[in-house]
């Protein structure tokens, strides 16, 4: 026995309640993994086996040897501030690995943190929906049911997309191992919220990795139960999601932007750039200067001014006005902390799936989304996004005996 009963079980339900809280108040999050940490240094018998387990699992060293790539990178740093800022945004790659090991992670208790995750979820599209209800009624547009209108109260609908499109993968791993109809089509009913929610909020990436998701359970469910009745529950989630999203392109469509990017053939003028439009000319500028840092990066503290400066030389107005990233974490790791920078992040990702069998589906379907997401956001430079990423290598980032549907063997 690891340690005493009352610490073990505090501990669990610390974990439990900061899962549950995640997508809607952070700070109660935040604060459940400082007691967890500071419950687990006191205790000498917890402490050892932390640091025993973090030992063994290898690809946890990842996130906490790319936080200390960070800190190694203020010695090549001119804006401290600035990198100060980084670190503590990024802090929790170094510590959940670490703290998370305190815990014994079996059937049960993954079970748990997905349900309470499921649960949480739930909870912050009541809430959203309820405000903008509320809003709407008091002489709000419509928009207020629509992308960052929507999600403001809690976050940017990129991180909130992403947290809906897990708690699907969630969902789905709970109706590919039930037998019950009743569980199943309960399932259902509540991916049709979670879909609903990533069409309103219209993050444009993580709304089509979502859909892609969808997909690529429906064929994983269909070859799992080998029953034509067991695919009907997500066809008709299929079905309810395009008529959805049919009905939002009405008053809400930031795939036009998409559309107009593709057709345009010519410089876009400074007045027209968007989302989409200034993200391919952030690129371009992002990739103009990597030959001068791929070696070591700008820094930890000194991307966004060395971006600054090439917006500026190129009378880019759209991006030094604003101060943009790269809005693409690998370019972005690639840009501050160089080739090895780079090399850490893409490994964090694709080390599960080369292994596949020894992690955890739900790992490697959650790296599969987080990777997609970064291909158009800088996911990790923001706190939802890095605390998000720690989370949930942290608890399925260890290695299990598993099956190719997903049950711990």
């Amino acid at each position: 026995m690891i340690t005493q009963l009352p610490s073990t079980t505090l501990k669990k339900w610390l974990l439990l309640i900061s899962i549950f809280c995640f997508s809607f108040n952070l700070l109660v999050s935040i604060a459940c993994w400082i007691i967890i940490g500071v419950i687990t240094l006191v205790n000498t018998e917890q402490r050892k086996f932390m640091f025993s387990n973090f030992k063994k699992e290898k690809y946890l060293w990842i996130l906490p040897l790319f936080y200390l790539l960070h800190v190694a990178g203020l010695l090549w740093t001119v804006n401290y501030n600035q990198a100060g800022l980084d670190l503590q945004i990024k802090l929790t790659l170094f510590l959940l690995p670490i703290i998370f090991s305190s815990y014994h992670f079996d059937d049960g208790l993954i079970n748990k943190v997905r349900r309470y995750f499921i649960g949480g979820i739930l909870v912050s599209c009541a809430l959203l929906l309820f405000i903008a209800t509320r809003r709407f009624l008091h002489g709000a547009p419509l928009t207020v049911f629509f992308y960052s209108d929507l999600s403001s109260a809690l976050m940017h609908p990129t991180y909130l997309s992403m947290y809906l499109n897990a708690a699907v993968l969630f969902v789905f791993h709970e109706m590919l191992v039930s037998t019950h109809r009743r569980t199943i089509w309960m399932g259902a009913a509540i991916m049709i919220v979670f879909f609903v929610m990533i069409v309103l909020l219209s993050a444009r990436t993580a709304e089509a990795t979502a859909f892609l998701s969808l997909l690529v359970m429906i064929a994983l469910y269909w070859k799992q139960k080998g029953s034509y009745r067991f695919i009907y529950p997500l066809l008709f989630v299929f079905a309810v999601t395009i008529i959805s999203q049919v009905l939002v392109l009405k008053y809400s469509n930031r795939f036009a932007q998409v559309e107009n990017a593709i057709q345009m053939n010519e410089v876009v003028a400074e007045t027209s750039y968007n989302s989409t439009t200034g993200r391919l000319e952030i690129w371009k500028e992002t990739i103009s200067i990597l030959p001068q840092h791929w070696l070591l990066g700008t820094g930890t503290g000194d991307v966004k001014d060395v971006l600054n400066k090439t917006y500026h030389e190129h009378d880019f107005s759209y991006g030094y006005e604003k101060s943009l990233n790269t809005h693409n974490q690998y370019l972005q790791s690639f840009l501050t902390l160089g080739i090895i920078g780079l090399l850490l992040f893409v490994l964090a990702i694709t080390i599960p799936w080369l292994m596949r069998h020894s992690y955890h589906p739900l790992l490697l379907m959650f790296l599969f989304i987080f990777a997609l997401n970064c291909l158009t956001e800088s996911m990790l430079e923001a706190q939802r996004g890095a605390i998000f990423f720690a989370l949930m290598i942290s608890i399925f980032g260890r290695t299990h005996k598993v099956d190719p549907y997903g049950d711990t063997l």
